[in-house]
């Protein structure tokens, strides 16, 4: 519990950084703003899964947000929308059923237990042999827990 928490005060701080990015009058002080923003996520180590997704922010959507006060709406939609983009892409790749898949998803976020390696397999389009099913049961929780790590972790408010 005290990890989830303290990835809350960083990703609030996270915001807050952001905010004062969009408020920065002069390129100067916006490109230190940027800078001190970037040296957070590098500098800890809950945040760095989430580095690249909240790069793609302040380049794609900060500049077309007027009011500061808009950009942790705006920041959690777009995460909303990164979340689904990247549970489809991951459901795509391995040929999972989406809705088993995501409720096994809240199932391992609830419980903070591993979901065994047959119910990853029942979320399969295709049942994979005996011999296969272990290596593709092993990858896909690795990616579960990689998707759960970047887009769960440490995003609740």
């Amino acid at each position: 519990m005290e990890l989830i928490h303290r990835d809350e005060i960083n990703v609030a701080y996270i915001l807050k950084l952001l905010a004062n990015l969009n408020e920065a009058k002069d390129p100067t002080s916006a490109a230190k703003q940027k800078k001190s923003i970037i040296d957070a996520l590098a500098g800890d180590v809950s945040l760095r899964s989430k580095r690249e997704l909240i790069e793609k922010f302040i380049e794609e959507n900060l500049p077309d947000i007027k009011d500061s006060d808009l950009i942790g709406d705006e920041f959690e939609k777009y995460w909303i929308d990164q979340k689904v983009m990247a549970l489809s892409k991951l459901c795509e790749e391995e040929k999972l059923d989406k809705d088993q898949f995501k409720s096994l998803i809240e199932t391992y976020v609830y419980t903070q237990q591993e979901p065994i390696r047959e119910e990853v397999i029942q979320c399969l389009d295709n049942r994979p042999s005996i011999l296969a099913a272990r290596s593709i049961g092993e990858r896909i929780i690795a990616k579960m827990k990689k998707y759960v790590k970047v887009f769960i972790e440490g995003m609740t408010a």
